[in-house]
């Protein structure tokens, strides 16, 4: 078939024709694609130590950004220093503007931790102070400087990295660092508890003082206390030792044993007279669950501060400590299970608390060159204490003598060694379960 000569001019001119539309669409096109703003793209950095991301804009045709309520600016310096929020962008060129919001996230570039991180809730007495003594893994230049934001601020304040009690009841504390990472904290202040402080002039704890829920409430403060430093280890034992002796705002009678849980040559198998080996206060009446159910008994049991019969001097007194009653309870109580033994130190038998360890006798040049330390365990044949707190001149011990239990204060390298009550340290170091713990030397470092 052959096309005539007008059919092939017509092809042409529809074919030039076609091709003159599309270069033209094309250019409009393309004129148009260059006046929208497109690629639009966020760069954000890491933080700084104020906490802040450096933010860099780039969009393509754009001319000018703004950031929130900032002025207008050249493309070219669209660069911010931003805080951890939200953010709404806008960018224009001559034809048009389009907005975009973005989020600046902190992601924690380290860690840190506080002396009550192991507990639920931490309890403080009002008028008391708790240092938090942070700790950080963080690089250098990340400034460290803590937010503390407090619920309740009538209950506690944090000043200076403590927390200050200041009347009793509930509050969460936050702290907070500038990349975000948090912690939260429960803190009760409560007056079930004083301050730990050295006061031999506390009153005796009367019969009944407390109710079933404030008995309880006492238990839950020391074994908190307990986990706080390390159940097990020293610092645990050492916990148990100074909360009843400086935070227990009574003080207990000395009771002389009325027998023990084991048997121990003629010693009569009783539980909770002289020697409560039990966890927690011997408060309140539903403690009694927890005693030997086939242990004898005169006229008890008896709470501690109410009257049962001393069988050593024929006559009716307040239950409370024999000396070695109150260190097996402290231990017991501080995740370290001895038994319930005594002072003695008998050649007959092994269980003793004298049998913890060899014996350092008390001497001038051992008090002075020694190793002991707090939690260590200081007696006589027939006495036992624990040192709870050593300064530069003078050594702290927790005993239950007549009258009663209370801390002994002697001049560090002369006095203890003139006192008979004292004659010999066991180092309690490779003794305790798990170890060694957290302690001071001093309660109030």
């Amino acid at each position: 078939m052959k096309y005539r000569k007008y059919d092939i001019k017509k092809i042409i001119l529809m074919i030039l024709f076609i091709l003159f539309v599309s270069i033209d669409i094309l250019y409009i096109y393309r004129k148009y694609d260059n006046r929208l703003i497109k690629n639009i793209n966020l760069n954000i950095g890491k933080m700084d130590s104020e906490g802040k991301h450096q933010v860099n804009v780039v969009a393509q045709n754009a001319t000018l950004c703004l950031l929130d309520s900032n002025e207008w600016k050249n493309i070219k310096d669209c660069n911010y220093l931003l805080e951890p929020g939200t953010y709404t962008l806008y960018i224009r060129n001559k034809y048009n503007v389009t907005s975009k919001q973005f989020d600046v996230v902190n992601k924690p570039i380290g860690t840190f931790k506080t002396s009550i991180d192991s507990l639920d809730t931490y309890y403080i007495a009002s008028g008391g102070r708790k240092k938090l003594n942070l700790e950080f893994d963080y690089p250098e230049f990340f400034n460290k400087t803590p937010n503390y934001s407090v619920e309740n601020p009538d209950i506690i304040e944090v000043k200076d990295d403590t927390i200050i009690g200041l009347k009793s009841g509930e509050s969460k504390l936050k702290i907070q660092l500038k990349d975000g990472n948090e912690r939260e904290y429960n803190i009760v202040v409560t007056d079930l508890i004083t301050p730990p402080s050295l006061n031999n002039n506390k009153p005796y704890l009367p019969c009944d003082r407390y109710t079933v829920e404030e008995a309880h409430l006492l238990d839950k403060i020391l074994e908190s206390r307990v986990k706080e430093y390390g159940e097990g280890t020293r610092g645990g034992v050492l916990a148990a030792a100074r909360f009843i002796t400086l935070e227990f705002p009574y003080t207990l009678r000395y009771f002389n044993e009325n027998g023990r849980l084991v048997d121990h040559g003629i010693r009569k198998h009783i539980d909770g007279e002289g020697r409560y080996y039990h966890k927690g206060l011997y408060l309140s009446r539903d403690k009694f669950e927890l005693l030997e159910k086939n242990a004898s008994t005169k006229t008890g049991p008896n709470i501690w501060g109410c009257n049962i019969y001393d069988y050593f001097v024929s006559r009716m007194n307040q239950n409370g400590f024999t000396c070695s009653g109150f260190v097996s309870w402290a231990m017991l109580n501080g995740g370290f299970d001895v038994g319930d033994v005594g002072a003695g130190d008998y050649k007959q038998y092994d269980d003793d608390l004298s049998d913890l360890g060899e014996h350092q006798e008390i001497t001038y040049d051992y008090m002075r060159n020694g190793n002991y330390e707090v939690g260590d365990f200081i007696a006589r044949s027939g006495h036992a204490a624990l040192i709870i707190g050593i300064d530069d001149n003078t050594i702290y011990t927790a005993e239950s003598l007549p009258p009663k239990l209370k801390v002994y204060t002697y001049e560090r390298y002369q006095g203890i060694i003139r006192d008979p009550n004292l004659t010999y340290v066991i180092e309690m170091k490779d003794k305790y379960p798990n170890g060694e713990g957290i302690y001071t030397r001093m309660w109030n470092e």
